[in-house]
């Protein structure tokens, strides 16, 4: 018999999310720039593409680090090593505050991945609880930044599933846990995902580096390696959306030195 799902959850007035939704409040200035930050990275970043998808989610943990320290939270990204959780807590020690998972789809599809495993030797057995670390769910399809405790939301936790490769919840799940509890929802609305960056952000860490100067052979062609770049990426998405046909597609290619 699956468990009674939660309504209604309430966090105290001391709790970190609950500090960073009152700076929010104080400062409805503060969720327009975050929003504005995000649609920033959309435009660099498209995280329909797999190479840039943990860039995106890299860039999404800077924003929401920054916003906390705003909001008198002392946070810094805590990076892939800190045993799920994204965000860390600084002042007299270091301590996990939360995960953090983004999306900038326009609609609840598939299920997020919460927790990757390296072997199928991790898989648990039992019906204990396989995932129990605080999380934070940014999407357009949510009403705002919505904070999940698997711990003290039971029902809910219930529900999250794992195989031998990962611990996922379907993204439907987490809309319907915030509109439940709108006690750990910051009302925001993060942007989507237009589609159309086409930066290459491996290569301006190529670039700030190789035009530092100490590059006479590599430096001088960089220029022209991003601007190639870009219409090397804007022609392939023509060409996969049906705009221009393979034959154009070669001319405009040669026509680069492609």
């Amino acid at each position: 018999m699956e468990q009674e799902l939660e309504k209604g959850l309430v966090l105290s007035t001391s709790h970190p999310f609950s500090i960073l939704k009152a700076g929010f409040e104080q400062k409805p200035e503060l969720g327009s720039e975050v929003e504005t930050a995000m649609r920033g990275v959309l435009t660099q970043l498209n995280p329909s593409d797999p190479g840039a998808r943990m860039g995106f989610g890299g860039a999404y943990e800077w924003i929401m680090a920054i916003a906390c320290c705003v909001t008198g939270i002392q946070t810094v990204p805590g990076g892939h090593s800190e045993k799920g959780f994204d965000l860390l807590q600084y002042g007299n020690n270091l301590q996990g505050l939360w995960s953090l998972k983004s999306s900038a789809q326009a609609k609840p599809a598939g299920e997020i991945r919460l927790k990757n495993k390296m072997s199928s030797s991790n898989s648990l057995k039992s019906n204990s609880p396989s995932y129990e670390t605080p999380t934070v769910f940014i999407a357009p399809y949510l009403p705002g930044i919505t904070y999940f405790d698997p711990t003290t939301a039971r029902g809910y936790a219930s529900r999250i599933e794992q195989n031998d490769e990962a611990v996922t919840i379907k993204a439907t799940l987490t809309r319907q846990f915030a509109v439940d509890n709108p006690g750990c929802v910051i009302p925001f609305h993060a942007p989507e995902n237009p589609g159309s960056a086409n930066q290459v952000w491996q290569l301006d860490v190529v670039t700030s580096i190789l035009t530092s100067g100490t590059y006479p052979n590599l430096g001088p062609i960089m220029a022209d390696m991003k601007k190639n770049a870009a219409t090397v990426q804007y022609l392939k998405q023509q060409f996969e959306s049906g705009n221009i046909d393979k034959e154009t597609l070669s001319k405009l290619l040669n026509n680069l030195g492609v």
